[in-house]
């Protein structure tokens, strides 16, 4: 059996308990709402584009790396 961290196939993705301050929260629910969406849908796109937009060649760069280290198993 494979655990969370060890690349397969496909991804899975993985749940994490953050705590944040409640004006951010509150924030997410109004902006969730608006957008017709989860919460977690939301926090989790927040995430993923706020990380992009900071380091998107070392982002890209890993995902090719994971994805020649796919290949190359196969």
């Amino acid at each position: 059996m494979r655990s969370q961290s060890t690349p397969g196939p496909f991804l899975r993705p993985v749940r994490v308990t953050i705590t944040i301050p409640y004006n951010a929260y509150q924030s997410l629910i109004e902006r969730s709402n608006q957008q017709g969406r989860s919460l977690s849908n939301l926090a989790a796109y927040l995430i993923e584009t706020s990380l992009q937009a900071i380091q998107p060649h070392e982002h890209q760069q890993s995902r090719s790396e994971t994805m020649e280290g796919l290949q190359r198993r196969t």
